[in-house]
């Protein structure tokens, strides 16, 4: 048991724990940002999309499609 904890902490000390923050960082605010281009109402919808979705494209309709695809587009660049 203490040859791998102390693996562990090797491993541990390997990791450049600065730039996983520095990227954690980066994404959490670039996230928040695009989270506050949206109505509330949007944010919503889109959240429906993406559950719905499970992940693959084929779980909805082209009208669906579209209209995730023009809600992220609102997110990314603040435009309707």
């Amino acid at each position: 048991m203490a040859g791998g904890i102390s693996r562990l902490v090797t491993r541990g000390r390997a990791i450049p724990w600065l730039a996983l923050y520095q990227s954690a960082k980066w994404i959490y605010e670039h996230g928040r940002r695009a989270w506050r281009n949206l109505e509330p109402s949007e944010r919503e919808r889109l959240g429906g999309l993406v559950r719905k979705s499970k992940g693959r494209r084929s779980n909805l309709n082209t009208r669906e499609r579209d209209e995730l695809w023009s809600l992220v587009k609102k997110a990314t660049i603040g435009q309707g």
